[in-house]
C-alpha cells in the first residue's frame, strides 16, 4: 500500500501554518476567527485542513466537519447536517433533524437550530469546523455556511472553509463574497517554490532530488498532488519517465488492477465521489459481496479510502481522471440505469434527479416527470436547486408543447422563490414572446408579478394588468390579479387608479369565492383610506381585513394585514402597541413555520422600534434584515423600511459616515418607477444633506418633489408616511427660505387633523407644524402636551425644542433652561447622541453645563456605554444563553441579539463571548 500522503512534512505553507495557528491560539482563549482557503485543484487545500485538525488537538478543541459532494444535489442540507449529527456529541439531534425536514421553510428553522447547537457546544469547548469543497456544497448548506460566521461572531467557533478558485457559480461567489465582508480572512494557495517543491521530491523519494524528478515536478507546475503522485510513481517503478499528468499516472494505477477492480472503480466514478456499496452492486448486477476484493485492491493502490463509515474517492481530480476513461455516452448510460435503480433503494427524487440531470435525453418522458417532482420537493429548502433541476426538465421538454409551458411557469415560480426574480422575469418574458395559450399567459404574468411585488411594484403593477387583460382569465386568476395589482398601486402611490381596481378585485373575489385575494383588497382599501385622511375607516377596514386572513391559509396570504393593522397604530402615535401586535405576529409566525412571513415582521420593526424611540433596537434590527441577504435581497419594500430606518438612526447618533453610505445605496430609490419610492429616497437625501449642513440650493433642490407632492394623495415624504416629517418638512422649508412649501406642509398637516378628530397624534403634529411656522408658543405648548400622551418621544423631544427657541426669544430663559434640559434627558434615553449634543450647544448658551441623568462614570468604565437592551443581551450571554434563547426572553429576533452583542463587543473592547463573560463577572464581583 501506498504511504499516506498525510505523513509527509507539509512543506512550502509556513505562512499559511502560521495563520492557522495564531486563530487556533485565539479560538484556546475563547475567540472565533474565518479562514478562507481557495486554490487550484491539488494545491494542498484538503491537506491544510488536514493540518489545522492536527494542530487543533494540543489544545483539545472539538472539531467539526462538512463537505461539499460534486454530484450536489441530495436533500438541501445534507452537506450540513452530516456534520452537524456526526460524532460522540452531534450539534443536532437526529430525531429533531427530521421533524425539521418537514416543517415549511425548513431552510429557516434548520440554521436557527444549528446556530444554537453551536452556541451551547462552543459553551463548553471551542469548536474548530473544517469545511471542504465549499464549491460543491448544496445551497442549503452553503446559505448556512455563509450566514452563522457572521450571526455567531464572538462564539469560540472558527471556521476553516476550503474551496476552489475560478469556480464562478453565484452560490460559491457570493458565499466567498459575503465571508470576506464579514470580516474572514483568505488564504490564497498558488505553485510551491522550487525549494519546497524539491523538499517534497525528497521527502516521497526517501533521497536526494535528482535534476530528473526535479524537472518533472516542474513539468508538474510545482503542484503537491501532481509531485506526490509523480514521486510515489518513480519510487515503486524505479525510474522517472512517468508523464506529468495525473491522468497518465491514474491510468498507470487503473492497469495494475485486476479488470474487474477497474470495471468496478469505473463506474463508481460515473455515479458518485462516495461509493454506496449496495447500490453500486445493483447497478453492477452482482452482490455486494462481490465487491469486497475489487474495492479492497482499490485501496491498496490509493485510489479509494475510508471516510468514516464509507469510502470515497481519494481525490475528487483522482476520481475525474478516471471518469475520463469512460466514453462520455456510456457514462450517460449508466447514470441513466443508476436513476432507474435509485428509486428502489430509498433514494429521494432529488437524489434520482442528480443521476438524471445530465444523463436523461430529450423527450425522456420519466426523467422529466422525475426531475419536476424532485424540484417541487426541494422548492422550500433549496429553491436555487429546484430551481435549476426544473430548468433541465424544461430543456428536456419538446418546445412550443403544453408540457413546455406548464413547466416553465413552475420554473418562473421557482426561480422567484430563490430570489432570483430577474432570471424569472426574462424566463417569462420568453415564454409570452414564444406565444402561449391565455391561461398560460395569465399565470406566467402572475408569476412575474409575484416575483416583483418585494423588488419592483412598477412592474409588478404591469405585469398584472397584462394579465388582466388576457382573455379568459378564471374568475380566481382575475381576483389574484386585480387584488394584487391594487396593492402595487397603493406602493407606487395611484391611488385614483388603485381604488378603481380594487372595487373591482372584490367583486371578482366574492365571485371566485377567494378569501385571500378579499383580505388582500380590505387591507389595500385601507391603505388608500388612510391617505384619503379617513383614517377611522382605515382602521375598520384594516381589523376586517384581519378577520378576514384568519380563516385563509398562510399561503394563500399574499399581503400582510395584522402588519398594516400595526402600522396604522404605529403612524397614530402608538408605536408601543404595533410593537405588541409584531411580538405576537413573529411568534405565530414561528409556531406556524412561516419564515416569510418572520422576515417580514423584522421588516416592519426597523421602523416601529424607530417610531418609539428605541434607537439601539430599531438600528439592530435594520442591520441584521439588510445583513439577511440569502432570505431577503434588496428591493422596494426593504428598502422604504430597513435601509431608510437604518439612515435616519445613523442622523441621530451622528454616524453621519454610515448615513452617507446608505444614502449612497438610495441612489437605486432615487432612480425607480415608483414615484413613492423615489421621493423617500430624496427625503433621505435632504435629511443627509441637512445634517452636513449643505447648501440650501441643494437642499432646495432634493426637497421640490416633496414639496410639488406636499397635498396629493399618497406620502410626500417617507413611506409609509409619518404625520411626524410633515414637521421636519417643515423646519427644513422654513431654513432655505421656502415658506409657501412651509406653509403648504401645515395646511396639509391641518387638514389631515381636522377630518380625523378622534386622532390625537394628527393634532399634535399639526399644531407643532403651526406653532414652527408662525412662531407661536402657545401652539407648540399644546403639541407638546398631547404629544405626551403617546410613545413617541422623537417628536416630543423636537417639540421641546423648538418651544426652548421661542422662549428663549421672549426673554425667559429659565423656561427654555427648563424644556431643553427634558428634552436632552429624552435624547440621552434614546441615544440619539447628535441631538444631544446639539442641545448641549443650545443649554451652553443660557449657561448650563449638562452632565446629565446617569451618574459619572470612572475613567475607562465602558459600561456605562451601554444602553439598556444591550446591557440586558450581556447579561444573558455572559450568563451562558445562546442567541435564541436570549430572543425568545426578549421577543426579539436573534440576527438582533447578534447584532446588539457586536455593539457591545465594540464599546466593551472584547472580541469573544469568554471575554465577555470574565470581564461581567469581574463587574458583578466589584460591584
Amino acid at each position: 500500500m501506498n504511504r499516506d500522503p498525510h505523513s509527509y512534512p507539509l512543506r512550502g505553507r509556513d505562512s499559511e501554518i502560521a495563520v492557522l495557528s495564531e486563530r487556533l491560539d485565539a479560538l484556546a482563549g475563547g475567540r472565533g476567527s474565518t479562514v478562507v482557503v481557495t486554490g487550484a485543484p491539488g494545491t494542498g487545500k484538503s491537506r491544510l485542513l488536514h493540518e489545522a485538525e492536527r494542530l487543533s488537538r494540543r489544545y483539545g478543541l472539538r472539531v467539526l466537519r462538512v463537505a461539499g459532494e460534486p454530484d450536489a444535489a441530495v436533500m438541501p442540507g445534507d452537506g450540513l447536517l452530516r456534520g452537524m449529527l456526526a460524532g460522540s456529541e452531534p450539534v443536532l439531534d437526529a430525531d429533531r433533524a427530521r421533524a425539521l425536514a418537514t416543517r415549511p421553510d425548513h431552510r429557516y428553522w434548520l440554521l436557527q437550530e444549528v446556530e444554537e447547537g453551536l452556541e451551547q457546544l462552543a459553551s463548553r469547548r471551542p469548536v474548530l469546523m473544517l469545511v471542504d469543497d465549499l464549491q460543491w456544497c448544496d445551497d442549503l448548506t452553503m446559505m448556512g455556511l455563509r450566514a452563522l460566521p457572521g450571526r455567531m461572531s464572538g462564539v469560540a467557533v472558527a471556521w476553516l472553509f476550503a474551496g476552489r478558485s475560478g469556480d464562478d457559480t453565484a452560490g460559491y461567489t457570493e458565499t466567498r463574497a459575503r465571508l470576506a465582508a464579514d470580516g474572514a480572512t483568505t488564504v490564497v494557495l498558488d505553485r510551491l517554490a522550487d525549494d519546497a517543491a524539491a523538499q517534497m521530491v525528497r521527502d516521497v523519494l526517501g533521497e536526494a532530488a535528482s535534476a530528473e524528478a526535479l524537472a518533472l515536478a516542474g513539468e508538474a507546475d510545482n503542484n503537491p498532488l501532481l509531485i506526490s503522485e509523480l514521486m510515489t510513481g518513480i519510487r515503486e517503478a524505479g525510474r522517472a519517465d512517468l508523464p506529468a499528468r495525473l491522468g497518465g499516472l491514474v491510468a498507470r494505477r487503473l492497469a495494475r488492477l485486476s479488470a474487474d477492480a477497474r470495471a468496478v472503480l469505473e463506474v463508481a466514478a460515473v455515479m458518485s465521489r462516495r461509493l454506496d456499496v449496495p447500490f453500486l452492486a445493483a447497478v453492477l448486477h452482482r452482490g455486494p459481496a462481490t465487491l469486497v476484493a475489487p474495492l479492497r485492491e482499490a485501496q491498496v493502490e490509493d485510489l479509494v479510502q475510508a471516510d468514516g463509515g464509507d469510502l470515497v474517492f481519494r481525490h475528487d481530480l483522482i476520481r475525474e481522471a478516471i471518469r475520463m476513461t469512460v466514453p462520455a455516452a456510456v457514462a450517460r448510460a449508466i447514470r441513466r440505469e443508476a436513476a432507474d435503480l435509485a428509486t428502489g433503494f430509498g433514494h429521494s427524487p432529488a437524489e434520482v434527479a442528480a443521476l438524471l440531470a445530465d444523463s436523461a435525453e430529450p423527450g425522456d418522458g420519466e426523467a422529466i416527470s422525475t426531475l419536476r417532482r424532485a424540484a417541487a420537493e426541494l422548492a422550500a429548502g433549496a429553491p436555487s436547486r429546484a430551481a435549476d433541476l426544473s430548468r433541465r426538465a424544461l430543456t428536456l421538454t419538446a418546445d412550443h408543447t403544453p408540457a413546455h409551458r406548464e413547466i416553465t411557469v413552475e420554473t418562473i415560480r421557482l426561480l422567484w422563490l430563490a430570489g432570483r426574480s430577474a432570471d424569472a422575469t426574462a424566463l417569462g418574458h420568453t415564454l409570452l414572446a414564444d406565444g402561449v395559450d391565455s391561461a398560460t399567459e395569465a399565470v406566467a404574468r402572475l408569476g412575474i408579478a409575484a416575483a416583483s411585488s418585494q423588488y419592483s411594484f412598477a412592474e409588478a403593477v404591469r405585469q398584472c394588468e397584462l394579465a388582466v387583460g388576457v382573455a379568459g382569465l378564471p374568475p380566481a386568476g382575475r381576483a389574484q390579479a386585480l387584488a394584487l395589482m391594487g396593492v402595487n398601486l397603493t406602493m407606487v402611490g395611484d391611488f385614483a387608479r388603485a381604488d378603481e381596481v380594487l372595487g373591482r378585485a372584490m367583486a371578482a373575489a366574492v365571485e371566485a369565492g377567494d378569501d385571500g385575494a378579499r383580505a388582500l383588497c380590505v387591507a389595500s382599501s385601507s391603505v388608500s383610506a388612510m391617505y384619503h385622511h379617513r383614517w377611522q375607516q382605515a382602521m375598520d377596514l384594516a381589523d376586517e381585513a384581519v378577520a378576514i386572513s384568519r380563516t385563509v391559509r398562510s399561503d394563500q396570504i399574499m399581503w400582510g394585514a395584522v402588519q398594516w393593522r400595526s402600522w396604522l397604530d404605529s403612524l397614530s402615535g402608538r408605536p408601543n402597541l404595533a410593537l405588541r401586535s409584531a411580538v405576537e405576529g413573529t411568534r405565530v409566525a414561528q409556531r406556524d413555520g412561516q419564515a416569510w412571513l418572520v422576515r417580514q415582521w423584522s421588516l416592519d420593526r426597523c421602523r416601529l422600534l424607530y417610531d418609539a424611540g428605541r434607537l439601539a433596537d430599531a438600528r439592530a434590527e435594520a442591520e441584521g434584515v439588510l445583513a439577511m441577504a440569502d432570505e431577503l435581497g434588496a428591493g422596494n419594500y426593504a428598502d422604504c423600511t430597513a435601509l431608510m430606518t437604518a439612515a435616519r438612526v445613523a442622523l441621530h447618533t451622528g454616524d453621519l459616515a454610515t448615513a452617507d453610505r446608505y444614502d449612497a445605496e438610495a441612489e437605486r430609490m432615487r432612480t425607480d418607477r415608483a414615484p413613492l419610492v423615489r421621493r423617500a429616497g430624496l427625503w433621505l437625501s435632504v435629511l443627509v444633506a441637512v445634517a452636513h449642513r449643505r447648501g440650501p440650493g441643494r437642499i432646495r433642490e432634493l426637497l421640490a418633489k416633496g414639496a410639488v407632492a406636499m397635498g396629493s394623495v399618497g406620502p410626500a415624504l417617507g413611506s409609509p408616511a409619518d404625520p411626524a416629517d410633515d414637521v421636519a418638512f417643515v423646519r427644513i422649508a422654513r431654513a432655505i427660505g421656502e415658506e409657501a412649501w412651509a406653509e403648504r406642509a401645515v395646511v396639509v398637516a391641518e387638514d389631515r387633523a381636522a377630518a380625523n378628530p378622534g386622532f390625537p397624534f394628527l393634532t399634535a403634529t399639526a399644531r407643532h407644524a403651526r406653532g414652527l411656522l408662525t412662531g407661536d408658543a402657545g401652539a407648540v405648548a399644546e403639541a407638546i402636551a398631547v404629544y405626551r400622551q403617546y410613545a413617541r418621544p422623537l417628536p416630543l423631544s423636537a417639540a421641546l425644542e423648538d418651544a426652548a427657541a421661542l422662549a428663549a426669544g421672549t426673554a425667559a430663559p429659565e423656561e427654555a433652561r427648563r424644556l431643553l434640559e427634558e428634552a436632552l434627558s429624552i435624547y440621552e434615553e434614546t441615544g440619539a447622541l447628535r441631538d444631544a449634543a446639539r442641545v448641549r450647544g443650545a443649554l451652553r448658551k443660557v449657561g448650563v453645563r449638562w452632565r446629565g441623568r446617569r451618574a459619572p462614570s470612572r475613567p475607562g468604565d465602558r459600561w456605562s456605554q451601554l444602553t439598556a437592551t444591550e446591557l440586558m443581551v450581556v447579561e444573558k450571554v455572559a450568563g451562558g444563553a445562546t442567541n435564541r434563547q436570549v430572543a425568545n426572553a426578549m421577543f426579539l429576533s436573534p440576527h438582533t441579539v447578534n447584532t446588539h452583542l457586536r455593539h457591545a463587543f465594540t464599546k466593551l473592547e472584547v472580541n469573544s463571548r469568554l471575554e465577555l463573560a470574565r470581564l461581567f463577572a469581574q463587574r458583578t464581583n466589584a460591584v
